[in-house]
């Protein structure tokens, strides 16, 4: 609702609006309403405050008056001032437009001037062209005139200068008038080339037709023109080179190549030159090469008489390469002699190729250097032609010589003694003849007999040899005996030789060639046997070869005799002589040859494989017996020493003769795989045998029988032509074997046996067992022998099993017990055949039994276990500890060695048998490596090494092998002090010992991968041996050589001051080192808590004991083990033993010490005070001193041990044996040896190179081991 106001209020409100912007602050005045009633009074307000206003600007303008007066004045010359400034501005621009018009003015002036003399200077250049051009003209006209009067050569300068002339014009050059004159002169120059081309033809003229070429000096044309015009003519227009090309090409169709070539007449064509003319005229009578290089001379001559110099030196740079080509190829190469009966003719070639080669210097010509390179060559490209020849030789004879069959020989003498099978009046005992003959060796003498011994190495079989050769095997006699596994059983371990009663001892005293008595050195005083009680024994066998390893020896021998000729007097100083020792290389070539291409050559054979391995062995024997031979005849040869056979051929036949016993081994184990997998499939037929009385699969087994039999006579049939007796019977009993092993598996795997086919499974023995009728023969006496048991080594085992099928129950247990049955059946064997073959009874129950408790071993029990504990798939092997002994025997062996009635009750314990650890990486050092430790017991994966080595450097690894940190070099004066021992304080501290008497803490920061000094310990006045460490309490034991023990705290302010006189700079001597090199003495320098004395010899080993900080052990060379009580330095316990203690390692859990000693042993003490015998075990394995000891951080009862005889072996304190020497308590064996690195077999006793300083066994790191190979080495279990 409006409300009222009065009109005064509304009108001091409006002019409070009007002059300040104010709103009425009063709430009825800005809502009130304005009639019209009162406008007039608004309006008379306005008014007043109007005048008020103007009345106030008069009085304000009255009061400024004089102040306007002067601005107006002011602001009156500022105008004048403007207008000034504009009048100048326009005066300015009045000027600049004034001299833009002059500017324009000069520039079109000076582009007028410019244009003149443009258009002075191009009528000037256009007068000299138009000049030009006329002298072109006339010089033109010139060279025509010259032309028409028959001046070539005074025509081609004129176009010449007409040419640089044209090339002067600049500009004008694309003229029409100057492309005119062009083309005047090229018409000009078109003639001439016309001109001078048909005075070349003239001159040099070529009738193919007639097979002619003649060269003339001059002829008749216009003018006269002669040769040396027109070859200069020619060069000036740059024809010369193609018309000499053409000319080259031309000679050599027409003259060369008929005269070099020999037609399919072998006749080459001859030549005749008559004045200028030089023509094909018939044929020559002389073939040789003498005769074409003399005919190459007269054509030399011909063109060097009959062309200008410069042109015939030209034509021979194009000629001399054809006709060195042609040479070469055509009679030089054909005439290169395949042996050495052409060698004098050849070497008269080469003297005549050398003469044209001179004739060819003397007229100047060039490119002749090819035929000299051949003559240098010579020798290499007679030799390849040997090779080549000797290759084609062998490849034309082997098909041939292939389908000649002959019987051989081969004949051994061997040195027996009387006790030995092969001595003759033993027939009683079976003869290791098989043994005695190695289808790899030469034969021997008596001065050789480590040579035998060498040879009868695994390296016979080459480095060719497969896999599968290792499977099938080959006849060797270096075997012993064959294996009772079907694989092995061709083995030759059997003889061979007129009576082939041989068994399969071992050959070690026929192997080997006793020497004379005479050379025989006295053994234990007493002389060795006589004479009389040696024998000389001849093995005599016949085998089937081919002629091929006849022919290739009969190679072989004139490859020698060839390098014999070539270095005779007459041939010796030929060009040829030198190729002789590479004559050497043709052996080898042929039997590689021989190895590529036989299974083509005698695929053909039914016997082909075995007729290889016999030509194998033949050429062996002959290559054998030509080495020896040779190595005889040397020794009187007039040859230098680097060409005789024995020293250039036997390194290469001896690696062939490898290779060659390696493929015919290889072959033969083709052919009896092959056989192999045909007996296997027969009896497949039968398909296990399961219901062989069942009609009608009872047929089909009856057949699988049969048809094996038959099929082992027929291969008897192919065979016994081919190989020896004693291979033949080998290679059978390996077939017979392959079948006796299937049948008997078939048997085996049977879950159930009735007894009808019980009975028929003996039937199918019986029928198998007549295969022996292939293994028998006649003695001396005439009695037949059987010896298949001898070549099938699983036929008593068939046997076994035939009775088996056929006997009682009680049969079985009498053969298990008093027969022969368990050495060839396994006990579970037997136990599954009796499952199969009777009824579950009490007595089944007791026979199994009985069975298992005599033959259950180890292994057998190992299985039994895994069986029992379900690990089908992840089999554990355990060992086996009755009584707390390792079981090493079956379990009745066990019982009956220590006494135990059957009935006892046995305590028995399995444990994880140990995983031989492998060898997983080793770290190389710069020097020794003496001390290793491991940082356990921290992140996996991030365990650290620290090792010490003797060139005073310490070095932090990762398992990965790369260094973290290395120390720097104690400063000792410049000297290198070696380390001897090395320990982890904690995971930031490291102390490390050695030869300069010092303890030294080192500080390692694994961030940044330092590794510095952070404290010296003086004690020693001798080196320290070995340090000791017990990080909760930080406490440092050292040991000495000066007899003394240190102890330490590894917080430096804990230790007292160091003894002034042990300080480095404490000496003379040092001083005077001290000049070169001052010791840093910021790292502190510390005493000993207490030093420990007591030990009369240097002290090697401290330890810690385990589980009281308080009490240490050491070891020392005065052969005793002392015990120390720390808090008081009190020796309180000495144990002496019989020799010098080396290292020192505790075993809690067993309270013993383990001390290695120089007398190769360790021995294990117990030091408590009740203890009623030094030393409780003695454990023996290693041959020289035992330097470091660890125990097994994951067993109670594991130990591992270093020694200088370079192995690390590992034990387990339950592996005792029985019969110790008195004193040493019980004695135990090593489960394990370690080899260093690229070092296997048996251990030396020096050890020397891979002597064994310190080694550490972590649980996640695995064994580590640091030595004199300079390496530290890691060996872990697979899996762990």
């Amino acid at each position: 609702m409006d409300s009222q106001a009065s009109p005064e209020k509304i009108g001091s409100a409006i002019l409070q609006s009007v002059e300040h912007g104010a709103f009425p602050q009063d709430e009825d005045v800005a809502s009130a309403a304005v009639p019209s009633s009162a406008l007039p009074k608004l309006l008379e307000i306005v008014d007043k405050a109007k005048e008020e206003a103007k009345n106030e600007v008069r009085n304000i303008s009255r009061e400024a008056a004089s102040d306007v007066d002067g601005w107006i004045s002011q602001a009156r010359k500022l105008q004048d001032d403007i207008k000034r400034s504009q009048e100048t501005a326009k005066e300015i621009v009045q000027q600049a437009e004034t001299g833009k018009a002059n500017t324009a003015k000069v520039q079109d002036a000076a582009s007028k001037l410019s244009l003149l003399h443009t258009e002075i200077a191009y009528n000037e250049s256009l007068a000299r062209v138009v000049e030009q051009l006329r002298d072109i003209s006339t010089v033109l006209d010139s060279a025509e005139d010259a032309a028409l009067n028959g001046h070539i050569i005074h025509a081609l300068e004129r176009l010449e200068d007409a040419n640089g002339a044209f090339k002067s014009l600049g500009q004008f050059e694309s003229t029409r008038a100057v492309g005119v004159l062009r083309a005047k002169e090229e018409r000009l120059k078109k003639a001439i080339t016309e001109n001078v081309m048909e005075s070349w033809n003239g001159l040099v003229q070529i009738d193919y037709t007639n097979k002619k070429i003649s060269l003339k000096d001059t002829i008749e044309r216009e003018a006269k023109v002669d040769i040396n015009t027109v070859v200069a003519a020619l060069s000036k227009l740059g024809l010369l080179d193609s018309s000499l090309t053409r000319f080259s090409r031309d000679l050599d169709r027409i003259i060369i190549l008929p005269r070099l070539a020999v037609g399919t007449a072998k006749v080459a064509a001859a030549f005749k030159i008559a004045g200028d003319d030089i023509q094909i005229a018939g044929s020559v009578n002389d073939g040789s090469v003498k005769a074409a290089l003399e005919d190459i001379q007269i054509i030399a001559e011909y063109l060097s008489t009959r062309l200008p110099p410069s042109v015939s030196v030209t034509l021979s740079a194009k000629l001399v390469p054809v006709i060195a080509t042609r040479l070469i190829n055509n009679l030089l190469v054909p005439a290169v002699p395949t042996s050495t009966h052409g060698v004098q003719a050849f070497q008269e070639s080469l003297s005549y190729v050398l003469g044209l080669v001179e004739f060819f210097d003397e007229l100047g010509w060039s490119e002749q250097n090819r035929l000299t390179e051949w003559v240098d060559k010579s020798a290499e490209i007679w030799l390849a032609k040997q090779k080549e020849a000797a290759i084609a030789r062998v490849q034309a004879i082997f098909p041939k010589k292939v389908t000649e069959k002959k019987s051989v020989e081969r004949v051994e003498t061997q040195v027996v003694s009387r006790g030995d099978a092969l001595h003759a009046g033993h027939n009683e005992q079976e003869d290791d003849w098989g043994a005695d003959w190695d289808e790899e060796e030469p034969e021997k003498t008596g001065a050789e007999p480590n040579a035998d011994l060498e040879e009868e190495d695994l390296s016979a079989w080459g480095e060719e040899e497969s896999e599968a050769l290792e499977e099938t095997g080959a006849p060797d006699a270096a075997k012993s005996k064959p294996s009772a596994d079907e694989e092995d059983a061709d083995d030759w371990g059997a003889d061979w030789g007129d009576d082939n009663d041989t068994n399969n001892a071992k050959p070690a005293a026929s192997s080997q060639t006793p020497t004379k008595p005479k050379e025989s050195s006295k053994v234990n005083g007493k002389s060795p046997q006589k004479a009389s009680k040696e024998q000389e024994v001849t093995l005599r066998e016949t085998y089937t070869v081919t002629a091929i390893p006849d022919s290739i020896m009969e190679i072989i021998l004139q490859v020698i005799a060839d390098v014999e000729t070539l270095n005779s007097p007459e041939l010796v100083k030929s060009a040829i002589a030198p190729a002789s020792g590479g004559l050497y290389l043709i052996p080898s070539l042929l039997l590689a040859m021989y190895r590529a291409t036989a299974a083509m050559h005698y695929s053909k054979d039914i016997a082909g494989n075995m007729l290889i391995y016999n030509d194998c062995q033949r050429l062996s024997d002959r290559l054998r017996n030509f080495l020896i031979e040779r190595s005889e005849e040397d020794t009187a040869s007039t040859l230098p020493q680097h060409l005789r056979p024995s020293v250039r051929l036997k390194p290469k036949l001896e690696a062939d003769i490898k290779h060659i016993d390696g493929f015919g081994k290889r072959a033969y184990g083709r052919e009896m795989e092959a056989q192999r997998q045909i007996l296997r499939d027969h009896l497949e037929d039968a398909q296990g045998f399961q219901g062989c009385t069942n009609v009608p699969f009872a047929t089909v087994c009856d057949d699988a029988i049969a048809t094996t039999i038959d099929r082992i006579s027929d291969v008897k049939r192919q065979w016994q032509n081919v190989l020896s007796q004693s291979a033949l019977l080998q290679s059978l009993g390996s077939l017979v074997s392959t079948a006796l092993t299937k049948f008997i598996n078939d048997v085996e795997d049977m879950s159930d046996i009735a007894e009808e086919e019980s009975k028929k499974l003996h039937s199918y023995c019986v029928s198998l067992a007549t295969l022996a009728q292939h293994f028998q023969s006649t003695d001396d006496n005439g009695e037949i022998r059987d010896m298949v048991s001898i070549y099938t080594p699983n036929w008593f085992k068939f046997q076994y099993l035939s009775e088996i099928l056929d006997s009682s129950l009680a049969d079985i247990k009498y053969f298990w017990t008093d027969g022969g049955l368990r050495l060839e059946l396994e006990g579970e064997e037997v136990v599954g055949l009796i499952e199969a073959l009777f009824a579950p009874s009490d007595h089944r129950r007791r026979a199994i039994a009985e069975i298992r408790r005599t033959s259950m071993h180890r292994h057998g029990l190992s299985t039994l276990l895994n069986d029992l504990l379900q690990r089908e798939d992840d089999r554990i092997p355990f060992d086996i500890l009755i009584n707390g002994q390792f079981l090493r025997t079956t379990v009745d062996e066990y019982l009956t060695q220590n006494g135990i009635n059957a009935e006892t009750t046995l305590d028995v314990e399995y444990t994880r048998a140990l995983v031989p650890p492998l060898n997983v990486t080793s770290f190389e050092h710069d020097d020794w490596v003496s001390a290793v430790d491991i940082l356990s017991h921290v992140q996996s994966g991030q365990e650290r090494l620290v090792s010490a080595s003797y060139d005073g450097l310490l070095r932090v690894w990762n398992t990965s092998g790369d260094i973290l940190a290395t120390s720097e070099a104690p400063n000792n004066g410049g000297r290198i002090t070696s380390l001897k021992t090395v320990k982890w304080l904690s995971e930031k501290k490291i102390v490390a010992a050695g030869m300069d008497n010092t303890v030294r803490v080192y500080k390692y920061d694994d961030d940044t991968r330092s590794l510095t000094t952070s404290l010296e310990l003086f004690n020693h006045r001798w080196g320290v041996e070995d340090v000791a460490v017990h990080g909760p309490s930080s406490r440092i034991l050292s040991a000495s050589s000066d007899s003394t023990i240190s102890l330490f705290s590894g917080n430096g302010k804990e230790n007292p001051a160091a003894p002034s006189n042990l300080l480095p700079n404490s000496t003379a001597a040092s001083n005077k080192r001290q000049k070169l090199s001052k010791p840093d003495r910021t790292v502190p320098a510390r005493g000993a808590l207490a030093t420990l004395t007591g030990h009369s010899s240097p002290v090697s080993s401290v330890v810690f004991k385990p589980d009281d900080a308080t009490v240490a052990y050491s070891a020392s060379h005065d052969h005793t083990l002392k015990t120390w009580d720390l808090p008081t330095s009190q020796c309180v316990d000495t144990r002496t033993t019989g020799h010098s203690l080396l290292s020192i390692c505790a075993i809690p859990s067993r309270n013993l010490i383990a001390t290695g000693t120089s007398a190769r042993h360790i021995t294990l003490i117990d030091p408590r005070a009740s203890a009623t015998q030094i030393s409780v075990m003695t454990l023996r394995g290693h041959k020289n001193a035992v330097v470091s000891l660890d125990t097994d951080p994951t067993s109670d009862h594991g130990l591992v041990s270093g020694s200088h005889d370079g192995t690390v072996q590992i034990w387990d304190l339950r592996n005792v044996t029985t019969g110790g020497r008195t004193g040493e308590g019980q004695q135990g064996e090593s489960v394990h040896t370690i080899h260093r690195q690229g070092h296997s077999g048996p251990a030396k006793s020096h050890g020397e190179g891979v002597k064994v300083f310190g080694v550490r066994w972590d649980k996640e790191v695995g064994i580590v081991s640091a030595g004199e190979d300079k390496k530290i080495q890691i060996n872990r279990a697979l899996g762990s």
